[in-house]
């Protein structure tokens, strides 16, 4: 029996945290979908000796189980409204298993 991470992690912290999302593909119908948002994250490297902390960026985590059936995958150049900011998807990046980091690039 496998552990279902994405339920039991990630579905309940996304409850706690996440905050409602639109998320604007280029070409599709936009939906909606809850996101855990930072405006000022920041990556920590502990790979070296030294702790290398990269410049502070603003990003949103989502769940892929909330992607609509058959939506293939989210794309840089799309678009997502937090409240009433928008950005567009600079770049796509793993996170834990289920969810995905989305680098946003301000579009208002």
């Amino acid at each position: 029996m496998s552990f279902d991470f994405d339920k039991f992690v990630n579905g309940p912290s996304m409850q706690l945290f996440g905050v409602a999302c639109k998320y604007r593909p280029k070409h599709g119908k936009p939906f909606a979908l809850h996101g855990d948002f930072h405006e000022s994250y920041m990556d920590i490297n502990l790979v070296n000796a030294g702790a290398d902390i990269s410049a502070a960026k603003t990003v949103v985590f989502v769940r892929l189980a909330e992607f609509p059936v058959g939506y293939q995958k989210p794309k840089a150049g799309d678009y997502i409204s937090v409240g009433d900011l928008d950005f567009q998807i600079l770049n796509i990046e793993p996170h834990i298993p289920g969810s995905i980091k989305l680098v946003l690039h301000d579009a208002s």
